[in-house]
């Protein structure tokens, strides 16, 4: 085999998978509105889930770690748009980020104005 055409593989690949219907519904709208930045997220996502950036970090407190199929997981958040944001949980034992939440508003829950 020549190995012409022949897909190659990403170098330590990420799965990436939806935890909920929710997330997936989010994602696939978020893929609809805004394809560029979530290309650039998956990006990012993928080659180093741990990054801490100015759209990437981890997120706290009681937000900081989410049960995905019975496994306490780190949640880290990464600001697609000025408001949109995508969470995922990192199962590092299967190379697994999880999207426990994508949407374009800005998560309620991460509002710190008025506390």
């Amino acid at each position: 085999m020549s190995g012409r055409g022949a897909e190659l593989p990403r170098p330590n690949p990420w799965t990436v998978r939806a935890a909920d219907r929710q997330a997936f519904q989010g994602w696939q709208r978020l893929l609809t509105a805004i394809p560029d930045n979530l290309d650039r997220a998956w990006t990012a996502l993928t080659s180093d889930p741990r990054h801490i950036g100015q759209r990437q970090h981890p997120l706290k407190g009681q937000l900081g770690t989410v049960k995905v199929g019975g496994a306490s997981l780190e949640q880290w958040q990464y600001e697609v748009t000025g408001a949109g944001r995508i969470w995922y949980a990192i199962d590092d034992d299967n190379r697994t980020l999880w999207i426990t939440r994508a949407g374009a508003g800005h998560p309620k829950q991460t509002d710190t104005r008025g506390r």
